[in-house]
């Protein structure tokens, strides 16, 4: 088990829940859990062209600083609640049915898994390490993320070498010579973005990490840490940030649009609301208290998931699939929790088929704009 990482505080995934419950998520602290709708002009934009129509053999192009891409599926696998007691309440006995699925994943070619040093406290990067062991190297891709906390010494005292010290930490965990992808988890490191990059560029030039990105940076951050990275030759290769019909904001403000006119992959994550978009929930059997993100009252959306659900239910799909296809329909590489054999098949039926321009419509037309916070969401 991996020990507590240290923040001077507390570990940190409490660190990211009492935050979440604090006001780091759009809909908790001083922001309104009301959801605020969608002005009905936005309604049928940003669409993808229709021909585009990924399958799980799809591999999406990380741009990487010696010229050969990451290929990653066109979904990704997220670890977050593999190891995390914050926020999924993670017991040890959940552990045979994350490898049943990962497994299940893994056979049908989503390969593409997105953890954290956070997560779990490194669990749940232990897990990932647990999961791919023996596997061929190439036949899987890692993304993890650096936390820079404001209370760890090392951000200051050596600001870019600490972006490199925690790389080598994630990677034991792990058990991996090179991760994939390296991202910088939110902007609340203490160093500034030139260091962060160059601490990035190290982990590149080390043969730590192929690609390198950032995640809840405003549009002004993504670009200013874009030229940071290019004075040492490094793409910045993907920006995640929350996404889904319950937070149409990245779309609407223009995140997207801005990664896909500089080569970077957007990546959304809490791709479901939080599981709020799956299915399982409802104003009688609401989700834990603990989601923070897109956490609104069941009965507050219920007209929203009323209109996904209808649409899943002439698709034959199960509401999580179209709410992932809807995803990918405005142009994201969804970033989505996994835990159960049931959610890897829902997964997997997300791919190979479209949403009509009409059914994203009906979507857009009771999905929800979100919000920004000072705090984690930038973007």
């Amino acid at each position: 088990m991996a020990n507590a990482l240290a923040t001077g505080l507390m570990p940190d995934d409490k660190f990211l829940q009492t935050g979440l419950s604090s006001g780091m998520s759009a809909t908790a602290g001083i922001h309104s859990s009301k959801p605020k709708p969608v002005p009905e002009e936005h309604a049928g934009k940003n669409i993808l062209p229709l021909d585009y129509v990924p399958t799980t053999s799809t591999r999406l192009d990380i741009p990487t600083a010696k010229g050969t891409p990451v290929k990653v599926a066109p979904i990704s696998i997220g670890a977050w609640p593999w190891g995390d007691q914050g926020t999924f309440h993670w017991s040890e006995e959940q552990l045979p049915e994350i490898k049943a699925t990962w497994k299940k994943l893994y056979d049908a070619g989503l390969t593409f898994i997105d953890t954290a040093s956070a997560y779990g406290n490194g669990r749940s990067e232990e897990i990932v390490g647990e999961l791919v062991r023996g596997l061929p190297r190439d036949s899987y891709v890692i993304q993890t993320k650096y936390l820079g906390l404001p209370t760890a010494l090392n951000n200051y005292t050596n600001p870019v070498d600490a972006v490199v010290q925690e790389c080598k930490k994630s990677l034991e965990r792990l058990g991996l010579e090179y991760m994939d992808i390296y991202l910088v988890h939110g902007h609340i490191h203490p160093q500034s973005n030139a260091k962060v990059a160059e601490g990035l560029a190290k982990c590149v030039e080390l043969g730590l990490t192929k690609a390198v990105g950032v995640a809840n940076y405003s549009n002004d951050d993504v670009l200013k840490m874009k030229a940071e990275l290019a004075k040492y030759n490094v793409p910045l290769a993907t920006q995640q940030v929350e996404f889904s019909i319950l937070r149409r904001l990245p779309e609407i403000e223009g995140e997207i649009d801005l990664c896909q006119k500089n080569g970077i992959i957007f990546q959304s994550y809490s791709s479901l609301g939080q599981a709020r978009l799956g299915g399982d929930y409802s104003p009688s059997n609401p989700p834990p208290k603990t989601y923070k993100f897109s956490n609104y009252a069941m009965e507050d959306i219920q007209h929203t998931t009323d209109v996904v659900k209808s649409i899943a239910d002439k698709r034959g799909k199960s509401m999580a699939s179209v709410a992932l296809n809807y995803n990918i329909s405005k142009g994201a590489l969804p970033v989505v929790g996994i835990r159960t054999q049931k959610q890897a098949q829902d997964t997997i039926d997300a791919l190979g088929w479209r949403l009509t321009e009409e059914e994203v419509t009906a979507i857009d037309k009771v999905s929800v704009y979100g919000n920004k916070t000072a705090l984690w969401q930038q973007g």
